[in-house]
């Protein structure tokens, strides 16, 4: 693979994160190919960086706050390279995941996907990482995929300027890349995965933290699904049980409801749960098999928060998202 030199950029967008960006900026500065690398941190408003934290990088662009889709636009279009990575300032990227993404767009695609390899050692990060595993490994099926998250993604510079970058309407971080993953798989682009480009991360800690991040997700995903009505049906990301899981959280109530009439309605719907549980219960078997009991509780919960928040989404105007 030869790259020319500096070819490549490296955008972070940051938020009055200093500390988790000077681990960030530390990796990408162990990187294999780092020579070859222009890493640029665009800051999102909020603090400027301390002077030991701005110095590795090569370039800093300071703007308004508006959000990562606005903070990131702002840096790939400052930067010089004609392939973009971006990956968050709360990551850390293996030292051969910038030679990993480049590898994919230099061999043809348009856009790629890579991993979090971990997501730390709480109960719950643990089962958010069998989660991507799962994941993972329905995306290791397919050729093309439909999504990129921007946690460990990379572009070629000119399908970013063709698509406008991303949208900022998307004023948190929360598919404001699935949105551009859509636009970009509508106009025939080539979206591959990656699964050698890794990034490790610190998932959210507490069942109540994961609980309000699945709500965000499902309320967002009803600004996807209006606009891409298709994406209420099949991807490539989202395993079939899962959605599954979705429509039965809501039925426990009735089942509960009916329990005075007799037990058969709660029997039926946990021995459907159950069996929706086995992937994820294969995935944690194989990677983490200590958590195997908890996977139910795990589902349950995850299934509740996406089904409220897609519940909001439903109810919330495009204007008030």
């Amino acid at each position: 693979m030869s790259i020319p030199s500096k070819n490549i950029s490296v955008v972070v967008p940051s938020y009055n994160d200093a500390c988790n960006l000077e681990k960030c900026l530390e990796a990408l500065n162990r990187q294999t190919i780092r020579n070859e690398l222009e890493i640029v941190v665009s800051l999102d408003g909020g603090e400027r960086l301390p002077p030991a934290v701005a110095c590795l990088a090569d370039r800093v662009i300071e703007g308004m706050h508006c959000g990562p889709a606005g903070a990131r636009n702002r840096g790939w279009k400052a930067s010089a390279g004609d392939l973009v990575l971006f990956t968050d300032s709360d990551c850390i990227p293996d030292p051969d995941w910038a030679r990993q993404m480049t590898k994919a767009l230099v061999t043809g695609a348009d856009a790629v996907k890579g991993v979090y390899t971990e997501g730390g050692t709480g109960i719950i990060q643990r089962l958010a990482q069998i989660e991507f595993d799962e994941r993972y490994k329905l995306l290791s099926k397919h050729e093309i995929i439909d999504i990129i998250d921007t946690y460990s993604a990379g572009y070629r510079r000119s399908v970013l300027e063709r698509m406008g970058g991303f949208d900022e309407s998307f004023p948190f971080p929360d598919h404001e890349d699935v949105d551009l993953s859509c636009r970009m798989a509508q106009e025939g682009y080539l979206l591959r995965f990656a699964p050698r480009a890794k990034v490790s991360h610190s998932h959210r800690a507490t069942w109540r933290a994961y609980f309000r991040m699945k709500f965000s997700r499902g309320r967002w995903r009803m600004k996807i699904i209006r606009r891409y009505p298709r994406k209420a049906g099949a991807d490539t990301y989202t395993p079939l049980c899962m959605k599954l899981q979705i429509i039965l959280c809501p039925l426990l109530v009735p089942a509960l409801l009916l329990l005075a009439a007799g037990t058969l309605p709660i029997i039926l719907w946990g021995c459907i749960f159950l069996l929706s549980t086995i992937p994820l219960d294969l995935t944690a078997l194989r990677s983490d098999r200590s958590l195997v009991p908890i996977v139910p509780i795990f589902a349950l919960w995850r299934g509740c928060a996406l089904f409220s928040g897609l519940l909001r989404g439903i109810f919330a105007s495009e204007e008030v998202y």
